[in-house]
């Protein structure tokens, strides 16, 4: 081959070699661009998002049961348990499961319904639903009935039916405490009371068992399984003492019955020195057992009343719509009710019992002395009110110091320990007090009640003297019951303002503890000396003044009484209704006070025809919640076995003094008589209660009966 041909042919083949080079490079160019998104989708499922599409694989292949976990356990403070899980039994229907075994669901379904009590059609229908894994068709069976449910699976090798452990609450003392217990609603979480404010505590951590499954999401039991334990609730233990909670709650309930009371009661009993609540109480109550029910007899009626109006309508009509509305309402309204602990959630006007916070501030702070004078007409122009302003005995105290003064309820008294305190210190001292924050008590739901701005009490020369003077003998504001206990109990324990608290400590599911509360003392309200000097001036308004029917043989018992209306309560004319609340909080020992009791009922029948006060109601309630428990909490009695004996107050009605003084002294007891008319009109205590041998019967001749 000539020599350039030959190289024309070398030539050729480089260019060709060439050309194929490029097109080789820009075919592994495009396949490489055309891969890349492949590529990089593999990289994000296999690498960036592997934990996430590992877990839909695996939740895909698994079915994961929760495992209930206990409930801890409440006790009281002697460990008697008042609220406890037990073991109960969820039962589900396994519609596939049922599908492929052929099971004669008919049959099933009517044995079930009369094992559960349900409708036969209804589990009939819940069986044949294909659109979920498992139908629940009964929640919280107990044990027997679960027991008899077992058998029958196993008798008749029914595959489809599974019962499931779960938990329920249990309440052994029904309705004692139940605004301070609470309960737990269907998902088992605490609602109310201790129940919810320690749920944290309360609910513990459910379990889990994973297991594998194949098609149509059978069970593969022999492929994977893991259990992860439940970690049963911590238990707590409350300061509440179940037979102190159930004299207090028995005494309220008699009053309520002997004074036909309309809308209820609401109690107290703590520890003055450390903020123990050893009892609390709100009637009526209700059980926590079935907190769904209406417990009060003339609200269930009402709300069925409403029930049965309704559906006497057609359910496509508005006064259908409109009735059922109402209906749910008023039940809704009605659980709510018999719920609410009024102790820390119900603001109330406190009348006279807040006299112990204002004669406490005027003698602290040196504005009166035990020798300050007073004198009460019955009526009286106080400078910078509009109103005259009467003292409840018409006819007036008279020439009175400071200790009558408290002795006696003065109104009028109490008006002018105001001013001599002032304004400036009047609010500070209840600033002191705690009347406007609240206690800190570890329950959900607490008020702080309403007092009045700092301006109306201290600017007096803008708005006059009506806010502090009213303010002085506990009318035209609000507190709570709690926020009275705990200032009274700084009033007479030395003057220490004390954190109220119920639970005492917390316990893990080994008895470990992992809280316990201690007192906590707030700030110093007044000094110990003027603590003591109240102590023996509320000791003696029992002993002479206006709450001798709270007096118990063998005990000091010192208090005040109260009565306050309810103003702010209408009738159907738009005008208040006057009905009251009557109250007495109550001190003992009084030589070294350990327990304050608060007994306050509201709206006391007019029907009865005894005059609606503290005095004559709320005292001896307390007088005799004081008799159950004192004893029993270890206080000793200091009278002698003479002047223990009890008497029974005779029916001194219509008599004159004279008669009333021979007749009481037939029996061994004194009189007291109050008034000038000339037959009796009202007596403390009552015909027919029994007091100590030697007591003093106050017998009002024509005169309203104190507050």
């Amino acid at each position: 081959m000539p020599k350039k041909a030959k190289k024309r042919s070398y030539a050729r083949i480089r260019a060709d070699s060439g050309h194929h080079r490029r097109i080789l490079i820009i075919m592994a160019v495009l396949g490489m661009l055309a891969f890349l998104p492949v590529g990089l989708q593999l990289y994000q499922l296999m690498i960036t998002d592997y934990d996430y599409f590992s877990n839909l694989a695996l939740r895909n292949q698994t079915r994961t049961t929760a495992v209930t976990a206990h409930r801890g356990t409440i006790y009281d403070a002697n460990m008697n348990i008042l609220a406890i899980s037990e073991t109960v039994e969820n039962v589900y229907l396994d519609p596939h499961e049922l599908k492929q075994s052929k099971a004669d669901l008919d049959k099933i379904s009517a044995d079930l319904a009369q094992l559960l009590d349900l409708d036969a059609q209804w589990i009939a229908a819940r069986g044949k639903d294909l659109t979920k894994r498992y139908q629940q068709i009964a929640a919280r069976v107990e044990q027997d009935t679960a027991a008899q449910i077992r058998s029958y699976i196993n008798t008749n090798h029914i595959s489809g039916i599974h019962l499931e452990p779960s938990s329920k609450r249990s309440y052994p003392y029904g309705t004692l405490a139940a605004q301070v217990i609470g309960f737990t609603n269907a998902s088992n979480t605490g609602s109310e009371g201790v129940e919810a404010a320690y749920n944290s505590y309360l609910e513990g951590k459910a379990g889990k068992v994973i297991t594998t499954k194949g098609n149509n999401e059978m069970d593969m039991p022999f492929s994977y399984e893991n259990y992860v334990q439940a970690i049963p609730g911590c238990s707590v233990v409350l300061t509440l003492d179940t037979t102190v909670q159930a004299c207090l709650e028995k005494q309220m309930q008699t009053a309520i019955e002997r004074y036909d009371v309309q809308n209820g009661a609401f109690g107290i009993v703590m520890e003055v020195k450390t903020g123990k609540i050893l009892a609390m109480a709100t009637l009526g109550s209700y059980d926590p057992n079935n907190y769904l029910e209406i417990a009060d007899p003339q609200a269930l009626l009402e709300v069925e009343q409403l029930k049965t109006d309704y559906l006497m309508h057609p359910e496509d009509t508005q006064a259908y719509r409109d009735g059922k509305a109402a209906y749910e309402t008023a039940v809704s309204a009605a659980r709510l009710k018999q719920w609410r602990n009024r102790v820390i959630s119900d603001g109330y006007e406190p009348g006279s019992t807040f006299k112990v916070l204002t004669m406490a501030a005027a003698l602290d702070c040196g504005a009166i002395d035990l020798n300050t004078s007073f004198h009460c007409s019955g009526a009286e122009k106080i400078p910078g009110r509009s109103q005259l302003l009467h003292c409840w005995r018409s006819t007036g105290h008279g020439a009175e110091k400071t200790p009558q003064a408290l002795q006696n309820s003065c109104n009028i008294a109490f008006a002018h320990i105001a001013l001599k305190l002032g304004g400036e210190r009047f609010y500070d001292y209840i600033s002191r007090f705690g009347i406007r924050e609240k206690t800190g008590i570890d329950l959900a739901g607490e008020s702080k009640g309403v007092f009045f701005s700092k301006e109306l009490i201290v600017d007096t020369e803008k708005w006059g003297t009506a806010s502090l003077t009213s303010g002085s003998f506990g009318q035209t504001f609000k507190l709570t019951p709690l926020q009275l206990v705990r200032a009274i109990s700084a009033v007479v324990n030395g003057g220490n303002l004390m954190e109220p608290y119920i639970v005492s400590e917390v316990l893990d599911h080994n008895d470990q503890t992992v809280l316990k509360q201690e007192p906590t003392v707030t700030r110093q309200v007044i000094s110990p000396e003027t603590s003591k000097t109240m102590c023996g001036l509320l000791e003696s308004v029992v002993a002479v003044g206006t709450a001798k029917n709270a007096s118990v043989a063998g005990f000091s018992i010192g208090g005040k009484t109260g009565t306050s209306e309810k103003i702010d309560i209408l009738d159907e004319n738009g005008s208040p209704t006057l009905d009251k609340i009557v109250s007495f909080v109550g001190i003992a020992p009084m030589d070294d006070p350990q327990y304050i009791v608060l007994v306050a009922l509201d709206t006391p029948s007019r029907e009865t025809g005894l005059y609606i006060s503290g005095g004559m109601m709320a005292a001896p309630t307390v007088g005799a919640v004081m008799a159950d428990i004192l004893p029993y909490l270890g206080v000793q009695r200091t009278a002698s076995e003479d002047t223990n004996k009890d008497v029974t107050v005779p029916d001194l009605m219509g008599m004159s003094p004279e008669q009333v003084t021979k007749e009481l002294k037939a029996v061994g007891l004194t009189a007291k008589c109050v008034g000038t008319g000339e037959a009796a009109t009202q007596q403390i205590p009552q015909a027919g209660q029994s007091v100590p041998a030697g007591s003093e019967i106050l017998v009002y001749f024509e005169e309203k009966d104190p507050t």
